[in-house]
């Protein structure tokens, strides 16, 4: 048996390095006055950075990194003491060659080897100019504020502000189209200006999204950065819009029934977000008990999400607003509530009326909307 296993390692190890040979990628070049310093080569996925290896840099800044990779993936080089990164995308076989300077080091380097991350240096460049652009402006506003009408100034800025975007996202749309099976599309997709705010939205721009989704997973379904962005349009689905089948909901109700919002069909549903804790909400109650009871004989009901986190304030409130004659349910998960995630709620009340067939034909129909929608309905 050890003669065996003697004669199989070779073999073994000859697979190996040729399987190495064919995932493997080098990054390699010059970093400019950063003797003394670490340089990390960090993988992006998508829910965490992994180190991968560290270089301490001699005087002359060289450096080499080999990995391997079997589809293109998201990396970037870490410079000691400096807070952003240089990023790139590396495929198997890729000899990639960055060359950067200690000072401006994420935004003052040159890349060779890879398509890729060429295009995504161009992308990045060009965001780097819509912020300076409106940098620019956040410093005409600071030096003009107090010496011109504050109005003025503010609807000024604000106009420069949204063309600034407007041109960069209308660059961007371009940039997708044109270089939509490359990796690098993906980063124009998640581009932001600040927190929560994104140059494309997963409903408004859906097409954009799906176009990059289906170009690039059919050539790298391996790589777990393109398997995000499937993963992630998979798990946003369209919001429902007017004319849209509702989507279905089911959940307890307070004596722990599951009540599907598909079972009502045949009626007119208000499909209703609330909380107890939500003082327009309880303010806007009357109004539906109101309309309830004057159309519930012609088929009109009312069905009933809550948001709150405690049974028993849900359940006294339904007492307390005389909310007891329709259907209630709730997964008491409050803002993570995933009915409200599927119909992107993000305030309430919120509400969605929905005809016999179960198609939304009227969203937020709050104070005498919600009576005018009924009366064209059922004509009284």
């Amino acid at each position: 048996m050890k003669k065996l296993i003697l004669i199989l390692i070779p073999v073994l190890a000859l697979f190996a390095c040729k399987n190495s040979e064919k995932e493997g990628f080098t990054v390699s070049g010059t970093v400019k006055n950063a003797g003394g310093k670490q340089l990390i080569l960090n993988k992006f996925l998508p829910n965490k950075t992994e180190p991968l290896d560290t270089v301490t840099l001699g005087e002359d800044g060289k450096y080499s990194f080999t990995e391997t990779t079997a589809a293109p993936e998201l990396f970037g080089l870490q410079l000691e003491g400096q807070n952003g990164q240089i990023i790139f995308i590396a495929d198997s076989l890729s000899k990639i060659t960055i060359n950067a300077d200690t000072l401006n080091f994420r935004t003052n380097y040159t890349v060779s080897g890879s398509k890729d991350s060429e295009l995504l240096q161009q992308l990045y460049n060009q965001l780097d100019k819509a912020f300076d652009k409106l940098d620019s402006l956040n410093k005409i506003y600071i030096t003009q504020k107090g010496k011109v009408d504050t109005d003025s100034l503010v609807a000024s800025i604000t106009a420069a502000s949204q063309n600034i975007i407007n041109e960069h996202k209308k660059y961007s749309e371009k940039f997708i189209n044109e270089h939509s099976d490359s990796p690098a599309a993906i980063i124009a997709l998640y581009q932001q200006f600040g927190r929560g705010m994104n140059v494309f939205d997963i409903n408004a721009d859906r097409e954009l999204f799906t176009k990059t989704d289906e170009a690039l997973y059919k050539l790298y379904p391996k790589s777990s950065f393109v398997k995000g962005l499937h993963e992630y349009i998979a798990g946003n689905p369209p919001m429902p819009t007017i004319g849209s089948i509702a989507p279905d909901i089911d959940l307890p109700s307070p004596d722990g029934k599951n009540i599907k919002l598909s079972s009502l069909r045949g009626n007119y549903v208000l499909l209703d977000f609330w909380a107890a804790w939500c003082r327009p909400c309880r303010a806007e109650n009357p109004n539906v008990v109101k309309n309830y009871h004057k159309y519930k004989k012609s088929g009109f009901t009312v069905y009933q999400v809550s948001l709150d986190r405690n049974k028993e304030d849900w359940v006294k409130a339904i007492e307390a607003d005389g909310l007891g004659e329709w259907n209630h349910v709730s997964d008491l998960k409050y803002w993570d509530s995933a009915p409200a995630a599927l119909y992107g709620v993000r305030g309430i009340p919120a509400n969605f009326l929905i005809n016999p067939e179960g198609k939304i034909i009227a969203v937020n129909l709050r104070g005498p909307l919600l009576g005018q929608k009924l009366s064209e309905i059922y004509g009284y």
